[in-house]
C-alpha cells in the first residue's frame, strides 16, 4: 500500500503499431499500375494493334449508303448513280487480276480534281506514273473524292473499299471539316487534359483486348447512344444554301470539337488499314496562303464601339497611303494590332504589306494567323496539320507533305496562286508535283521501281493525256471555278432545307 497516499500510476497498456492507410493503398494503386504496364508492354511485344471503334460515336447517318454497286452484268464495281452529285464515275473489275495494284484514294474535291475533274487529278497522273514505270502491270486507282467530303464521311468509304481487296489506300483530307452543321456537346464541355487522357486510354493495347472481347452487337449499341448527329447519306453544307455564311460565328469551343473529331477519324482511318493489313498514306494538304482573302472576319467580342471605330479609322489611314508610304502604311496596321490582332481581314493586309516590303517570315506569320483567325474555316488549320504528323509518327505511317512541297516550289516560300487556283485546289501543275511525291514514296516503300527511262516516258503519257481533253473540259472547269469562288463567298441562292441543327454550347 502506498504510504503517501500518492495516487498509483496507471499500468502501461501495449501500443498498438502504427498503420499508414494512404501509404498501403498508395502502394496498392502503384503495384496495379506496374501490373498494368507489364501486360501493356507484353501485348505490345506480341503485336497487339489499337483497334477501330465500330462506329463513329459523335455522328451517324440517317440510312447506309455504298459508294460503289455491281454493273447490269456483275462484272465490274461503278459509282451508284444515287452519289453522282458528289462523285465522278469510276468502275474497276469484281474479279481482280492477280497482277493488279489496286489503290483507293480518299478525300474531297481536291482528290476529285476540282475545279476540273478526275481526268487532271493527281489520282490520275499518279496512275499515269506507275503505267510508265511498269507498262507490263495493271495499275487502277480509284478516285474515292467527293465534293464537299470530310473526314467523318471518308471512315465509312474506307470501311466498304476494304471488300473490294485494295493493295494501298492514299488519303488527303482536312479542308471540309467546317462545312456541316454538327453539334458537339458533350466534347465542348469537356476539358482538354480530360480529351488527350481518353485518346490515350483508347490507344492502349489492353483497351483492344477488352473491346475485342465485347460482342460487336454491344460496340455498335454503346455508340449508337453517344451519337449527337444523325447526317444525310450526302453532304448539306452550310454554305450550299442562301444565307449560309451568316451560319458561321467565333466558335472556339466548337472549333476545338471538330478538330477533336478531326483527329478521331483519321486515327479510324488508319487502324481500319492496319487492322486489315493494307498500308496506307497520308497526305498533308496545302491551302493558299497570300492569294486568299478571309472568307468572314469579326472583331473581338471584348472590344468596345469606340475601339472597334478607332480600328476603323487607322484601317482606313492604312488604305488611304500608297505602296510608296509602305513603312507608314504598316504603321497604321501595328496601331490596328495593338487593338485587336483577331480580325481576319485586317491580319491579311498586314501581311499583304509585309510581303511587299519583302519580310517574307513575318508576311507567313501574318498569313498563316489570318488562316487561323477566318471565322469561316475553308482551310486546313494549323492543329489539324499537327494532327496529322502526331498520327503518322504514333502509327509508323508514312506522310507526304504537300504543303511543304508547294512551298519549295514558289519562289517565296509561301504557297499562293502560283500552284493553286484558289483557295485549296491545285492547278494541274500542282496535282503532277502531288502526284509525283506519291510515287516517289511507293518506289521507297518498294511498292515499284523506277526504271531510268521513267520521265521521259511520263512526260509523253501526260502530254498524250493532256491532248486528249477538249476544250470544252477546260472551259467547264473555268466555269466551275467562278462558282466555286462564288461559293466559298457566301454568294449561293439555294434556299435552306427546312430544319437545320444549331451549335450548342
Amino acid at each position: 500500500m502506498n504510504q503517501t497516499g500518492d495516487p498509483q500510476p496507471e499500468p502501461r497498456t501495449a501500443q498498438p503499431k502504427t498503420r499508414h492507410p494512404v501509404l498501403f493503398r498508395t502502394l496498392a494503386v502503384l503495384l496495379g499500375l506496374i501490373f498494368i504496364g507489364l501486360l501493356e508492354g507484353g501485348l505490345r511485344l506480341g503485336g497487339v494493334q489499337p483497334l477501330p471503334h465500330s462506329q463513329d460515336p459523335f455522328i451517324s447517318f440517317s440510312e447506309d449508303s455504298t459508294l460503289f454497286v455491281k454493273n447490269a452484268d456483275g462484272t465490274a464495281y461503278q459509282t451508284s448513280a444515287d452519289r453522282s452529285d458528289f462523285f465522278r464515275p469510276q468502275e474497276f473489275p469484281v474479279d481482280k487480276g492477280k497482277d493488279t495494284f489496286r489503290v483507293f484514294v480518299l478525300g474531297g474535291s481536291t482528290v476529285q480534281g476540282r475545279p476540273y475533274a478526275v481526268e487532271t487529278s493527281f489520282t490520275n497522273w499518279l496512275k499515269i506514273n506507275l503505267q510508265a514505270a511498269d507498262p507490263a502491270r495493271k495499275f487502277e486507282v480509284v478516285n474515292c473524292g467527293g465534293v464537299s467530303y470530310a473526314s467523318y464521311r471518308l471512315v465509312p468509304i474506307l470501311r466498304e473499299a476494304l471488300r473490294y481487296e485494295p493493295d494501298l489506300f492514299v488519303v488527303y483530307s482536312g479542308h471540309n471539316e467546317f462545312l456541316e452543321d454538327r453539334s458537339y456537346s458533350r466534347l465542348k464541355h469537356q476539358p482538354e487534359l480530360l480529351l488527350q487522357t481518353e485518346s490515350t486510354l483508347l490507344d492502349l493495347r489492353l483497351a483492344s483486348v477488352i473491346q475485342s472481347l465485347l460482342p460487336d452487337s454491344q460496340q455498335r449499341t454503346q455508340a449508337t447512344e453517344k451519337s449527337e448527329n444523325v447526317l444525310e447519306t450526302d453532304v448539306n453544307a452550310l454554305l450550299d444554301f442562301r444565307q449560309g455564311l451568316e451560319q458561321y460565328h467565333r466558335d472556339p469551343e466548337h472549333r476545338r470539337a471538330i478538330m477533336t473529331h478531326y483527329e478521331f477519324n483519321m486515327r479510324q482511318m488508319i487502324l481500319l488499314a492496319h487492322q486489315a493489313g493494307v498500308p496506307l498514306l497520308l497526305v498533308n494538304p496545302v491551302s493558299n496562303l497570300k492569294n486568299c482573302i478571309p472568307f468572314k472576319s469579326e472583331f473581338a467580342s471584348r472590344l468596345t464601339a469606340a475601339e472597334r471605330d478607332e480600328v476603323n479609322a487607322l484601317w482606313k489611314s492604312a488604305d488611304e497611303c500608297s505602296w510608296d508610304e509602305a513603312e507608314q502604311k504598316m504603321d497604321y496596321w501595328q496601331q490596328a494590332l495593338s487593338i485587336d490582332d483577331t480580325h481576319a481581314s485586317l491580319v491579311y493586309s498586314v501581311g499583304k504589306t509585309c510581303e511587299y516590303l519583302k519580310r517574307t517570315d513575318d508576311a507567313r506569320h501574318w498569313f498563316i494567323k489570318a488562316k487561323e483567325e477566318d471565322i469561316c474555316p475553308l482551310r486546313m488549320l494549323e492543329p489539324m496539320h499537327d494532327t496529322l504528323f502526331r498520327l503518322a509518327q504514333q502509327y509508323d505511317v508514312p506522310i507526304i507533305d504537300a504543303r511543304r512541297l508547294f512551298e519549295q516550289k514558289t519562289p517565296d516560300g509561301i504557297p499562293g496562286s502560283e500552284l493553286l487556283v484558289d483557295h485549296v485546289h491545285p492547278s494541274i501543275e500542282g496535282h503532277q508535283l502531288i502526284a509525283d511525291a506519291i510515287y516517289e514514296t511507293m518506289c521507297d516503300l518498294q511498292f515499284i521501281s523506277s526504271p531510268p527511262n521513267w520521265r521521259t516516258t511520263r512526260d509523253r503519257l501526260r502530254q498524250e493525256q493532256l491532248e486528249s481533253l477538249n476544250q470544252e473540259y477546260f472551259l467547264r472547269g473555268a466555269k466551275r471555278l467562278s462558282r466555286l469562288q462564288g461559293w466559298a463567298r457566301g454568294q449561293s441562292t439555294l434556299a435552306p432545307p427546312g430544319t437545320t441543327q444549331t451549335h450548342t454550347k
